[in-house]
């Protein structure tokens, strides 16, 4: 289930990387930020279908060297995704229907948990229909731009304690040409970090419908979770 609820954390980082910035009165009113604003919000309005290859680097206290993952995901209007992990282990992730089914292949398991009242929260900003200021109330935002860097950078601190017990620091990187979300990391109550870096994104291509069907294996060990 922690791999579950990781993919719903990198979904909201990846929906809200900037809506979150129009919801910070503290940021708003330049002439620049105003403007890669309302550049982000049409990006995702016109963006139907996305797809991207994506390397993920988690970093723990007990793991000697870091644990490198790479995969790929698709994402389709208005609430379909499909997130999959090739090496160095194979797990799907679907979100579909209202449910977030996880495919462990090589376990010959699966567990399915339904995520509507998250999902509804997700996508609805990844279809840009508002901009949010709910995560202003706990993280306070420092926007960087610098001429040498192709990407804007957001960094977001806690403002209170409790907060920082879960998430010390989150980091997102939004590219000036497409102002998608390139790469994002955040770093956990006790200092673990997980860095996402996302290449190859295509954007509005087709995607077969097909694609966001999960055709378990009759052996397959379907398991009924509830998120906590």
């Amino acid at each position: 289930m922690a791999d579950s609820k990781r993919f719903l954390l990198t979904l909201v980082f990846l929906t809200l990387a900037v809506p979150l910035l129009a919801g910070d009165s503290s940021l708003s009113g330049t002439g620049l930020l105003d403007s890669v604003i309302k550049n982000v919000m049409e990006q995702q309005k016109r963006t139907n279908t996305l797809e991207a290859d994506f390397r993920q680097e988690k970093v723990m206290a007990l793991m000697a060297k870091p644990e490198v993952s790479t995969g790929s995901f698709v994402f389709a209007k208005p609430n379909q995704v499909l997130w999959k992990y090739d090496a160095p282990r194979q797990v799907t992730m679907l979100i579909a229907g209202g449910f977030l089914t996880t495919y462990y292949p090589n376990l010959n398991k699966a567990e399915r948990v339904e995520v509507k009242k998250y999902q509804d929260r997700i996508f609805k900003y990844m279809g840009a229909s508002g901009a949010i200021d709910e995560l202003a109330r706990y993280f306070d935002f420092t926007f960087t731009d610098s001429a040498a860097n192709p990407t804007y950078v957001l960094d977001l601190t806690p403002k209170t304690h409790t907060i920082a017990r879960r998430a010390k620091h989150i980091r997102i990187w939004i590219d000036k040409k497409s102002y998608l979300t390139t790469k994002f990391e955040y770093v956990e109550g006790d200092g673990d970090t997980t860095r996402y870096e996302f290449t190859n994104l295509r954007i509005n291509k087709p995607v077969d419908s097909d694609r966001f069907a999960l055709n378990l294996p009759p052996t397959v060990r379907v398991e009924q979770m509830k998120l906590n």
